[in-house]
C-alpha cells in the first residue's frame, strides 16, 4: 500500500496590503497667516491716523458762525449765547445751540445749521417791538421794548413812531404764567395793554406818551388840561366817542375837570378839583 507523498499545501499568498493615506485638511501656511496680520495693523495704522488728523487738525474747529435774520440783536451777541466757539464739528448739536440762542429776549425763534467740515449758520427771527415800556424805580429809569405778545426785552435803539408807556403802578404788573409767555418765571405785559395803547396811537396819531394804572388802565395827558383814563383792549374807538362827548358836555357846562374816565365806558365819570 503505497503511501502517497503529501506535498504541503502552498501556504495562500498574502495580498500587499494597501497604506490608507488619511485626508489631511488644507492648513495655512505661514506666509498667509502673516500677510493677513499686516493687512490688521495697517487697517488700525490708517484708523488711528484718520482719527488724529480729525481731532487735532484745527479746520474740523468751529471758530465763528454764518448769522442771519438779525436786525436789532448784533450778530456777535448771538454767537456768543450760541456757546459753540472752538466746538468740533462732531461735537456740535443744532438743537442745543438753537436753545441756548432762544434764551435771549428778542429771540422768538432759531435754526441751525451746520456743514463740513466746520461751519455753522445760525438763522434766527427777531421779535418785532411794539412800544417802549419805562418802569421808574427810585432815581432810575428803566426802560423796555414790548412786542404785541407782552414779552419784554432790551431797549436796544431808539426807534421813531413807537408809543411810549410809563408805568405809574410801581412795577412791571403782569408775570407769567398766562397767555403771553411759555416760562413761568418771565414777566410779561398783558397783550391787552399792548393792544390798547397802539389802538389808542392810531386813532390820535399825536399821542407819544401814555400812563399806565393797574385800576385804571391807559391814560395820556389831554392838550386841554386834564388826563383821559381809557382802559385797555382794543374799544378804543368807542370809548373816544364817549369821551369826546362827555368833553363837550363839560365844556358847555362851564366844568374844567382835573381827570375824565371812560374805562369803563358803559359808566364815564370825571373829578374836578376840589
Amino acid at each position: 500500500m503505497s503511501t502517497g507523498i503529501r506535498t504541503p499545501r502552498r501556504a495562500a499568498q498574502e495580498e500587499p496590503s494597501v497604506r490608507r493615506k488619511s485626508k489631511i485638511g488644507l492648513r495655512i501656511g505661514p506666509r498667509r497667516r502673516s500677510g493677513w496680520r499686516w493687512v490688521s495693523f495697517f487697517v488700525l495704522i490708517v484708523t488711528i491716523g484718520l482719527g488724529a488728523f480729525l481731532f487735532t487738525n484745527p479746520m474740523f474747529y468751529v471758530t465763528q458762525a454764518e448769522i442771519g435774520g438779525t436786525r436789532y440783536v448784533p450778530a456777535n451777541e448771538v454767537f456768543t449765547r450760541s456757546k459753540v466757539a472752538n466746538f468740533h464739528v462732531f461735537c456740535v448739536d443744532p438743537d442745543e445751540i438753537a436753545a441756548r440762542v432762544l434764551e435771549s429776549p428778542n429771540v422768538t425763534h432759531a435754526e441751525v445749521i451746520v456743514a463740513w467740515p466746520a461751519r455753522v449758520i445760525i438763522l434766527v427771527r427777531e421779535r418785532e417791538p411794539a412800544l417802549v415800556w419805562e418802569d421808574p424805580q427810585g432815581d432810575q429809569v428803566f426802560r423796555y421794548w414790548v412786542d404785541l405778545n407782552g414779552h419784554l426785552m432790551p431797549l436796544r435803539e431808539e426807534l421813531p413812531g413807537l408809543v411810549r408807556i410809563i408805568n405809574e403802578g410801581g412795577s412791571i404788573p403782569f408775570s407769567c404764567p398766562g397767555p403771553a409767555c411759555d416760562d413761568p418765571d418771565a414777566v410779561a405785559i398783558d397783550p391787552d395793554v399792548v393792544l390798547g395803547a397802539q389802538h389808542l396811537k392810531t386813532l390820535r396819531s399825536n399821542i407819544d406818551v401814555l400812563y399806565y394804572d393797574p385800576v385804571r388802565g391807559l391814560s395820556y395827558q389831554d392838550g386841554r388840561g386834564w388826563r383821559g383814563y381809557f382802559g385797555v383792549g382794543t374799544d378804543m374807538d368807542y370809548k373816544l366817542v364817549v369821551y369826546e362827548t362827555l368833553v363837550e358836555d363839560l365844556e358847555q357846562r362851564g366844568i374844567r375837570p382835573i381827570y375824565i374816565d371812560v374805562s369803563s365806558p358803559e359808566a364815564p365819570f370825571y373829578r374836578v378839583a376840589e
